[in-house]
Parts: structure tokens; C-alpha cells; sequence
């Protein structure tokens, strides 16, 4: 790559950047970048072209179908407001164990991600109901902030996660595949944080006992929430239906489910639909046009050649891999996941794949980076929103959102070292 042409790709990338930074929505600053770019190589009127015939090539995908049925799956659930029972659920699971109430909220976020498959949904609705019962129970401000934000991270991570839908498209990467990966480090990641929680935090504190007979109710109104996260994994791995389909499933199921309790009418599922759309159509818009500069980028070679150069860097793979960590985190304290998906992996799956990862098992160690960058102080995504509908100071979670921190890294560099943790699973799916 000619040096021109580097420095004029590094002159848009700054100002794709400084454009974000001003407030313009994300999908627009990436829009007029890679329309700049190329209007720079090809001209005005056959950038047009070019640009039109990209957008209509990276949309045209029957997988992207999956988005819009998991976030209406997703804004149905708040509609119905069934974020309570799951509360519920997860406390008579706990248990009067020592920080129990906060396991709760950990085990109520690995549920209610295998719903959503958003952190800061996750975050918001988990968030709403547990951040005031923590305070009745003498939890501090900065715990359970810390607890709802980190807990809503795996939103990101466990199925169907929706940063891993787009990470699929990008790298012509099985997405039943990589929902399947997620399942033993979302979990083994959702047990550390409840030990964690239950054996370090201080000062510990006992939930309430449960009576058998109020066990018995409360886990009888939760179980027919909890069916869906565990029918979207078993239909996935066994190969009953598509990821696509398990969308449709799943979004039928929550309507009927509220319409049954009677928690949905007309207008909270007109309502729930029209928030899915808006969101969709900025998900799918950020895609598009992420897209088209990916493309512009791969024809400058930035990929191939960024590949080649950290291939041939001293320090082997793993210094490799933790500069993509590293980058990965910086950009992520301020770009939403899936934007942050749309724009790097074009660059980062190359090197990925010179340096031997398996594409299954790069995108969930991805997930799990891009939940680091959500709670990573001082601006991450769940920090911000958390602190937004508790008014808790941003400052005070920063301290004790730092263990999560650690566990999220560990568990990262686990899965580099251990790599049947990702792959084990969708090695034995009925279909992949």
C-alpha cells in the first residue's frame, strides 16, 4: 500500500472518529468516511455508485434476518415486564447464601441474556428491578452498580448474542456454531462472578429463606421465562431449527407468553415493535455502511497487509493477540458493540487467522473482550447506563467493577490457551 494512500486512510479514519466524537449517529460519520475515501479513488459520481451497489450487497444477507427477530424477542420481554418473575427465580434458586441477593442479579443477567442477546438491554432491565432490592438489603452504591453492570455484560456473550450475529456475517462464520461456543465460557464466566460475589464481597450479606411452598410458587411462575434461553441452545446444538428460526421462535413465544398472563395489549406490542425496528434498522444501518468501509479499506490491502506485518512481529501469537486486546479495549470504551464488530473485525480477523486462531474460537474470545470494554472505567457503555437510571456516580462504581475486570481477562487469555472451551461443543452439533 502506497504511503498516500495510508495516510489518506488514516486523515478519514480520524475523522469517522472526530464525527462520532461531535454526537453525528455513528452509521452517518462511517457513511460519509468511506463515501469520502471513495470519492478520493474513483471520484464523486462513481463513489455514488460504488457506494449504493456496497450498502445493497452487505444488507442483502439472510442471515441479518436474526437481528430484528431477537430484539423484538428482546423488547416483547420488556414490554411484558416478566423481568421480575426472573428476579424471583433466581432468588429462590440462590438461596439465604452469604450475598445472595447479589448472586441473584448475576444469575437473573446469564438468564436474560439468553433472551436479548444486548448487554445494555440486559444492563437497563435487570437493572430497574434488582438496583432498588439490593439497596433495601444494605448493598453500597458502588456494589450494586458494579454487580448489575457487570452481570449485564454477558448479554454480550451468551446466546443469542447479537455482536456474535454480525461477527458471523463478516467471516462467513457458522452462527449456530458460534452461539453453541459461547455456552461453557458464558457459564463457567457467570459461576465466577456468583463465587466471586458470594465469597469476597463485603460485607456479606444473607438473603431472606424461602419457605418450600413459596419455592415451589416462585419457581413455577419463573419456569416458563427460563424455558426460552434453554430451548434456543438445545434446539441450536441439536440442529431442530435455525439460528434465524430460533429468532422467529422466540419472539412468537414471549407474545404469546405475555398475551397468556395478560401483561401485553395492543399498544405495548405496537409499542415493542416499533422500538425493535428503530433499533434494527440502527443496527443493520451501522452494518451497512461498516460494511462499505471495510470494503474501501480491503481495497487499499490494509487487511492483507496488516496481517503480513504482525505475522512477522517478534513475540509469537500471544503478543500479537494481546495487541488486538488492547486495541479492541481503547475503541470500545466509547463504540457500541456492534459498531465496534462492523469496524474492526475486517482488520483483526486476518491477523487472527495468521497467528492460528480458529474462527469460532476468535469470535467468542471478541465477545468476551468487547464485555471488558462495557464496564471498563472510565466511560464503558454499561458503567454509563447504569449510572443513568440509578444516578449512582460513575466514580464510585470504578473500584468495584475492577474484579469483574480480572475475571474477564482471565478468562480471555483461558480461552487462548485452552481452546476446546469454544470448540468442543459445536464440534458435536447434530448441524453447523
Amino acid at each position: 500500500m502506497a504511503f498516500a494512500d495510508s495516510a489518506t486512510l488514516l486523515l478519514i479514519a480520524l475523522a469517522m472518529f472526530a464525527l462520532m466524537a461531535i454526537g453525528i449517529p455513528i452509521f452517518v460519520s462511517i457513511g460519509l468516511s468511506a463515501f469520502a475515501g471513495l470519492a478520493l479513488m474513483f471520484g464523486p459520481q462513481q463513489a455514488m455508485v460504488d457506494f449504493t451497489s456496497f450498502l445493497w450487497q452487505s444488507l442483502n444477507s439472510f442471515e441479518l434476518v436474526t437481528i430484528p427477530l431477537f430484539v423484538l424477542a428482546a423488547m416483547l420481554v420488556q414490554a411484558a415486564e416478566i423481568g421480575d418473575e426472573l428476579f424471583d427465580f433466581a432468588k429462590a434458586c440462590i438461596g439465604a447464601v452469604p450475598n445472595g441477593l447479589g448472586a441473584a442479579v448475576i444469575l437473573t443477567c446469564a438468564i436474560f441474556a439468553g433472551i436479548t442477546g444486548s448487554s445494555p438491554v440486559t444492563a437497563v432491565t435487570v437493572g430497574l428491578i434488582a438496583l432498588p432490592a439490593l439497596a433495601r438489603e444494605g448493598y453500597s452504591d458502588r456494589l450494586r452498580g458494579a454487580l448489575v453492570a457487570g452481570g449485564g455484560t454477558l448479554g454480550i456473550l451468551l446466546p443469542p448474542s447479537l455482536p456474535l450475529i454480525i461477527y458471523g456475517v463478516l467471516t462467513q462464520t457458522s452462527i449456530g456454531s458460534l452461539f453453541i461456543a459461547t455456552i461453557l465460557p458464558g457459564l463457567l464466566l457467570a459461576t465466577l462472578f456468583t463465587l466471586y460475589v458470594v465469597l469476597f464481597c463485603r460485607p456479606r450479606l444473607r438473603a431472606r429463606r424461602y419457605t418450600r411452598q413459596e419455592r415451589v410458587a416462585v419457581l413455577r411462575r419463573g419456569l416458563p421465562v427460563v424455558v426460552l434461553p434453554v430451548f434456543i441452545i438445545v434446539s441450536i446444538y441439536f440442529g431442530l431449527v435455525t439460528p434465524t428460526e430460533t429468532g422467529a421462535v422466540a419472539a412468537a413465544y414471549v407474545l404469546a407468553l405475555g398475551l397468556w398472563r395478560k401483561r401485553l395489549d395492543l399498544a405495548k406490542i405496537f409499542g415493542a415493535a416499533r422500538n425493535a425496528a428503530l433499533t434494527s434498522s440502527m443496527l443493520l444501518l451501522i452494518f451497512g455502511t461498516g460494511s462499505v468501509f471495510a470494503r474501501y479499506s480491503a481495497m487499499l490491502q490494509l487487511p492483507q497487509k496488516v496481517a503480513a506485518s504482525v505475522g512477522a512481529l517478534p513475540g509469537g501469537g500471544l503478543l500479537v493477540f494481546t495487541g488486538i486486546v488492547v486495541t479492541d479495549l481503547l475503541l470500545g470504551t466509547f463504540l457500541e458493540s456492534g459498531a465496534l464488530t462492523i469496524l474492526t473485525i475486517p482488520i483483526f480477523f486476518p491477523i487472527a487467522q495468521a497467528i492460528g486462531l480458529d474462527p469460532v474460537q476468535f469470535g467468542v474470545m471478541i465477545a468476551v473482550n468487547q464485555e471488558i470494554a462495557q464496564i471498563h472505567p472510565p466511560a464503558g457503555l454499561n458503567l454509563v447506563t447504569v449510572s443513568s437510571i440509578s444516578n449512582i456516580p460513575l466514580t464510585r462504581m470504578m473500584v468495584s467493577i475492577l474484579p469483574f475486570i480480572v475475571i474477564e481477562i482471565a478468562m480471555l487469555y483461558l480461552l487462548y490457551f485452552f481452546p476446546p472451551l469454544t470448540l468442543f461443543l459445536p464440534g458435536h452439533m447434530s448441524m453447523r
